[in-house]
């Protein structure tokens, strides 16, 4: 279990070290989020209020669906201790659950540094750590690592992200959004559009700063 304090302590560390309030961003962007997310630990810091409770909310969907699913075996601690001690495994998930889910759940990672003013490096690397962070800490209770969900995740992710990245700046480059660019943007990308208050407006004037 010390590698797993290793790795809280680690997240922990960065992302406290951007709790600050930026005081000098506009005021379209404090709406829901108003913390910074200027550098690099305030970008993860916001990732993972958008990693956990999707994440959580996606098992324990699966675990309804389940009908002779055991509650009491969700988590275990004997888990997260054999995830730490034995090498991450290749997983026999449907192909459309880890060619899929995995590189659309990628993506929001992605968009979650990206649309926040990080570079595609810093993004990959964010979408990186947070799928470690989500193989380790958040299913490690529930199943061993998968070494290709690591792969996938953040590979696919910033594949789809970062041209989901561009489809938005394409739409808002006359500062205008028509009925199906409105869809389109809050179905690819729900997260950028509660930022800005589920506003259009704030949204596209995020893009013209």
């Amino acid at each position: 279990m010390s590698s797993l304090f290793k790795v809280i302590l680690f997240v922990a560390i960065l992302s406290f070290s951007g709790l600050q309030v930026q005081g000098q961003q506009k005021k379209d962007s404090l709406l829901f989020w108003p913390l910074s997310t200027h550098n690099f630990s305030g970008r993860l810091l916001y990732s993972q209020a958008i990693l956990w409770p999707t994440s959580i909310a996606g098992h324990v969907g699966l675990y309804i669906l389940k009908e002779d699913f055991d509650w009491s075996r969700a988590v275990t601690l004997r888990m997260y201790e054999r995830s730490f001690t034995s090498w991450p495994r290749l997983d026999k998930d449907h192909w459309s659950w880890n060619y899929e889910v995995h590189p659309i759940m990628g993506s929001f990672s992605y968009l979650s540094f990206r649309n926040r003013g990080a570079s595609v490096l810093e993004s990959i690397g964010g979408t990186a750590l947070n799928s470690l962070i989500y193989e380790y800490l958040i299913a490690g209770g529930t199943q061993t690592p998968s070494w290709n969900d690591m792969v996938v995740t953040p590979i696919g992710g910033a594949l789809l992200g970062e041209g989901i990245y561009q489809l938005k700046r394409f739409f808002v480059r006359d500062r205008y959004l028509t009925l199906v660019e409105k869809v389109i943007i809050t179905v690819a990308d729900p997260f950028d559009w509660f930022f800005h208050g589920c506003n259009y407006s704030k949204l596209i004037r995020s893009y013209s700063k």
